[in-house]
This record gives C-alpha cells, sequence and structure tokens, in this order.
C-alpha cells in the first residue's frame, strides 16, 4: 500500500492513520464525490472467502446505522483480493488523548454516546469494546462512536485468560463478562460508565494495573470511588453497578447526562428503523473473537400426550412474530406435520452424523427453550458451536428470497448474522416455522452456514415424509413440559392482576408461554425455561407451597419486573451430570409510571397461587 494508489476504482489513498495485525486504516480521497475525505480500513482475515465474507456481511449490518454520534460505514470495496471498508472520516483525536474534562463537558460527551449506542442497540448490533481510545472527538465537542472492530480493532487488548478469550479491555470490561458471563446491551452500558469516569478521574473505575490484575479487581473489588464527578456520581455509578439489571437504560442515561449537560437534546438522533424481523444481536466488536458464554448442557426430551387444556379459550393470536394474528378457525395442514405439539420432537430434525464432520457432537436438550433441541460441536481447534433446532407456532410469511424443497419454503437468513448463521423453514399451511441457528459458543468459526447447511436436509426430508416423530422418552410427572403456561395462571393468578383481559390470552408453542394484556397498557408472560440453578445472587429468595421463588427485579428491562419460580431442579438426563432448574418465569411489562417495585409486588401476590398449583417438591 502506497499514497496515491487508488482502491476499487474509486478511492485514492493519501494518509496512514494507523495499523495493526489484523488491518490498517488510511484516509483516503473519494474520486467520485469532489474528493471527499474519507476512511478506509484493509482488512485482513487470512486470504480465506469466508472470512471476506464475514467482512462484508459486518460492514452491511454496520451501514444501517444511522447517528450523528456513531462512526458510519458507506461502503466496502474488493480490490486486487483484499477487502476495504469505507467509513465516514473524522477529523479529530480519541477521547483517551484529551485528558480530564470538567463535569459538564463529560456530560455532554456521555449524552452524545448514550444515544449513539441507543442506534446502535437498536439494529441489534453490540458494540462489545467502548472505551476512550475507541471514541473520536471533533475540535468542536463532537463525540462519535468508533471501531467496531470489523475484522479486529487496531488496538490489540483483547484478554487472554485461563478460561479462554475473553472480547474487550481491562478496566472497562462488565463484571460479568470478566466473569465470562454472556455480554448484552447492560455490558456495553456499563462499558460506557467506565469510559465516562475515565474523562473526569483520567483511570479506569479500578485504577491502573496490568491485564489481569484489572480483571481481578473487577470481579471482586469494587468502583473506586469517584472524586470529581459532582451532580453525575450519582448516574455514573448506576451505569457502573455490578448487576446488570440494576444499570440504568441508555434511554434514561442519555435523558439524565443531558440535562447534566445543559442540553436536554444531546445525543438525540433520527428514530431507528430497519430492524431485523426477529431481533438476535450481533456480535460486532472486535472481530471473530467471542465473548464465553456459561450455557446449561443437559437434559431430557421426552414422549407425552396431553389433551387440550380446559378453562381456557382458543389462541386469538401466536406469540413468535405474530402477536394478534388471528388462529385458524380449521386445522391447517401444518398441523398435520406438527401433530400434538407437545410431543413433537425437536431433535429429530438435526442431522447428528452430518455435523460429525466439523467434530465431536453431543446432542443438548434443555438448554433455554423447551421447543428446543441443540446439536454442539466441538471442532479440532475447540472451538464451540450451538446448532439448534426451535419449533415457532405464528403465521409469519417467508421472507425473500427463498427457495422450495418439496412443500417446505426454505429462507436463509445469514445476512443480518456475523456470529450466527440461520435457516428458516416454513411449513405448508404458515401455522408453524422451524428455526435452524449455528451459533459460536466459544472459539472462531469461519462458516457457521456450513454448520446450518449440514442439517437442512435432514430437516426438510423428516418434514416432507409426514408427521414429525415423537419425543422418545417418558416424562417425569413432575416436568414443566407436562404443564401448561395458560393453566397455571388461569383463574385466582390472573385476578390479582388488575385490569387483565384473561379471556384472551396470546398462546405460544405447546403452550409452554401465554401472554395477557390489560386495559392500562401491561404486558403479563408466563413462560417456561431451563437455567442454571437460581441462588441469592439471582435475587430475593422467596418459598412458596415448597418451591423457591426469586425476584429477579428489572433483570430484563428497566420498566419490568421478572419473578422465577423454581418447579424442580434435576440431573440432565443427557448423561452429562449437569443440574438444571426448571423455571416458571412471569414477566410483567410496564406502559405506565409504576415503579419496579411495585410491579414485583404485584407479581409475587401472582406468584403464591401459581406455585400451589406445581407439582410438590419431591
Amino acid at each position: 500500500m502506497h499514497t496515491g494508489q487508488i482502491v476499487g476504482g474509486r478511492y485514492r489513498l493519501e494518509d496512514r492513520l494507523g495499523s495493526g495485525g489484523h488491518g490498517e486504516v488510511w484516509r483516503a480521497a473519494d474520486l467520485k464525490l469532489h474528493e471527499r475525505p474519507v476512511a478506509l480500513k484493509r482488512t485482513r482475515y487470512d486470504g480465506d472467502d469466508s472470512g471476506a465474507d464475514r467482512v462484508r456481511r459486518e460492514a452491511e449490518t454496520l451501514s444501517r446505522i444511522n447517528h450523528p454520534h456513531v462512526v458510519a460505514v458507506s461502503d466496502v470495496v474488493d480490490d486486487g483480493g483484499e477487502v476495504w471498508v469505507v467509513m465516514e472520516y473524522v477529523a479529530g483525536r480519541p477521547l483517551s488523548e484529551i485528558g480530564r474534562v470538567s463535569v459538564e463537558e463529560a456530560a455532554r460527551y456521555g449524552a452524545q454516546l448514550a444515544g449513539g449506542l441507543e442506534a446502535v442497540h437498536a439494529h441489534r448490533v453490540l458494540h462489545r469494546d467502548v472505551k476512550p481510545a475507541n471514541i473520536l472527538v471533533t475540535d468542536d465537542g463532537f463525540a462519535k462512536l468508533a471501531d467496531f472492530g470489523i475484522s479486529r480493532p487496531l488496538h490489540n487488548d483483547e484478554t487472554v485468560t485461563a478460561t479462554g478469550a475473553l472480547t474487550g479491555t481491562p478496566g472497562y470490561l462488565a463484571p460479568e463478562v470478566a466473569k465470562g458471563g454472556r455480554f448484552t446491551e447492560a455490558a456495553d452500558v456499563w462499558s460506557l460508565g467506565a469510559t465516562l469516569y475515565h474523562t473526569l478521574e483520567g483511570t479506569t473505575p479500578f485504577g491502573d494495573d496490568n491485564a489481569h490484575a484489572l480483571l481481578w479487581k473487577t470481579v471482586s473489588e469494587e468502583v473506586r470511588p469517584p472524586t470529581r464527578a459532582g451532580g453525575m456520581a450519582p448516574v455514573m455509578l448506576r451505569m457502573l453497578a455490578k448487576k446488570p439489571g440494576e444499570r440504568p437504560r441508555l434511554r434514561e442515561a442519555r435523558q439524565e447526562l443531558a440535562i447534566l449537560a445543559g442540553d436536554p437534546t444531546a445525543g438525540v438522533g433520527p428514530e431507528p428503523s430497519g430492524v431485523p424481523r426477529r431481533p438476535r444481536w450481533v456480535l460486532a466488536a472486535v472481530g471473530a473473537a467471542v465473548v464465553l458464554v456459561a450455557a446449561i448442557s443437559t437434559a431430557v426430551w421426552i414422549a407425552l400426550d396431553r389433551g387440550d387444556t380446559p378453562g381456557v379459550e382458543a389462541s386469538t393470536g401466536s406469540i413468535d412474530g405474530a402477536a394478534n394474528a388471528p388462529a385458524p378457525s380449521v386445522a391447517g395442514e401444518s398441523d398435520g406435520i406438527i401433530g400434538d405439539p407437545v410431543t413433537a420432537d425437536p431433535c429429530a430434525l438435526l442431522d447428528v452424523e452430518a455435523l460429525g464432520a466439523f467434530g465431536l457432537t453431543r446432542v443438548r436438550t434443555d438448554h433455554a427453550e423447551l421447543n428446543r433441541c441443540d446439536v454442539v460441536v466441538t471442532s479440532n481447534d475447540s472451538a464451540v458451536t450451538a446448532v439448534s433446532a426451535k419449533i415457532w407456532h405464528n403465521n409469519e410469511d417467508p421472507a425473500e428470497p427463498n427457495r422450495r424443497v418439496g412443500g417446505i419454503t426454505v429462507v436463509d437468513e445469514e445476512d443480518d448474522m456475523p456470529e450466527e448463521c440461520s435457516r428458516a423453514l416454513f411449513l405448508p399451511g404458515g401455522d408453524y416455522n422451524i428455526s435452524l441457528d449455528a451459533e459460536v459458543e466459544a472459539g472462531e468459526v469461519d462458516d457457521l452456514c456450513a454448520l446450518a447447511d449440514a442439517t437442512v436436509n435432514q430437516a426438510t426430508t423428516v418434514l416432507n415424509d409426514g408427521q414429525l416423530p415423537r419425543r422418545e422418552r417418558t416424562p417425569d410427572p413432575a416436568s414443566l413440559y407436562t404443564q401448561s403456561a395458560c393453566d397455571l395462571l388461569a383463574g385466582e393468578p390472573l385476578e390479582r392482576l388488575p385490569g387483565v383481559v384473561a379471556d384472551r390470552p396470546t398462546v405460544g408453542f405447546a403452550e409452554w408461554e401465554c401472554k395477557w394484556g390489560t386495559d392500562d397498557g401491561k404486558e403479563l408472560t408466563a413462560r417456561f425455561q431451563f437455567n442454571d440453578p437460581l441462588s441469592e445472587d439471582s435475587g430475593e429468595r422467596f418459598v412458596l407451597s415448597g418451591h423457591e421463588v426469586f425476584n429477579e427485579g428489572d433483570s430484563w428491562t428497566a420498566t419490568s419486573c421478572l419473578v422465577s419460580i423454581v418447579n424442580r431442579v434435576a440431573v440432565s438426563a443427557d448423561g452429562d451430570g449437569d443440574i438444571v432448574a426448571e423455571l416458571v418465569r412471569l414477566h410483567l411489562e410496564a406502559d405506565g409510571d409504576e415503579s419496579v417495585d411495585e410491579l414485583c409486588d404485584v407479581l409475587l401476590d401472582i406468584a403464591q397461587p401459581v406455585a400451589a398449583r406445581l407439582p410438590a417438591v419431591s
């Protein structure tokens, strides 16, 4: 690469701004737009086609984000076998080079960045490395979120621990992620709080130290009390809360910071549009590195025959993507393929033998949803991928483009998912679809779609042959497989929710999820899930009718409460010795001024008769 070189027949390289092991960035002139300055990032992806495709997909995802405080991605160019990403050129310097600033200036930067990060999250993208070095500030005080790490950012501070690779920078990495937990939008909020702490105090919330020491302090110590934060301390410290559920939503943080900055409109951008149909998080920052996810690796697929649920009217809609669509008046063709939803076996849709070509395989039958089955594939380089089949009850129409395999419509959905590849299979009649997903759980996998495609033939063959096979094992009578979420809440439990529209529930697959609205805009959800066993760290613990109940507060969203009832805790039937908890999740979302504590009080009241209806704890 040299000054004056033309890239893609359009961009003239003018000045190299930086370089690293995974790419280099140049200032360039756009020859088609009056030599407008742009930033070009030359990416490195080990020369394989799948790596180049991944870069293009990530660039396409990021190009949809339109916000004044996010560096824009405008183009991706192939030139001489190399892939270049074209970005907005920002004349400024990193926030890390500015030094300590006043409370008002820090609040202004914080409001701007919170607004930008909110726009990023609206497109189901996680930054995963928010820190001062990844924020550009113009001479007139305009902060922009940068470096989403297409094929890895230029800085080289990925953290490697004894348990694997963690994405992010020590000192700016949320405690739950530093422990190997799942990265969520709340982790980005924590990183932004740590960045604001640096602008005021000149250091991370745990001081300056080596990477391993900072990780240890993040997990085991409290944030150092700020000395220069003034009126900004309360909102900043809430952003730095140890528990993700105690952190503010970005919109709330932006509003508070904007008021402190004396500019209520700071950080406001255009309303987001074009959000994916079924939201999934795109792991965008630090390229292909993957946060370790602690997954339950367990349990029991079983065969049972549950009759119609008494006391609950027929569904007036479906949960999985068509919240208010009317149920068909007669059984559709897809009903004949699914049969009794409770006994339909999603494991029959996965081709374990074909997936064995990619590494060692094991079947995982009780991870997250009850309507799901996984084949976990561990490759020779220890990368771990979960290939899952999930059955959904909805009335969605297949997206374009699509293809037909017999009577099944197949839609490829990999474009929006840099760290996940999906295939959606739509059954004739339009009442059900199948989601086949390949998702990285640890390490790096270059061609996720090859794993998803490896089981498409099996799934379409099974679905075209007739009724989906039944589960192979008889359930424990105490299992949630034998229960109906709608039934559990019918009658007395629903009567404890003022204004509930009890006779028009929205019913999910096999009645393992049920939703009700209220006349003042609340939404109550009852959902069955598998999870790691809960502890008092999960929330305030109660015992109702012999069942443990945990008030997890606003751990899902800031305007809701989550209460989890433990149906039972058992050893996995998959034979791996793991312990798994079956949970009844009660979630109440508000659309008014109710506090989280008020919502939780209502849910705990509802939980009493629900716990009494569950099988007795042995």
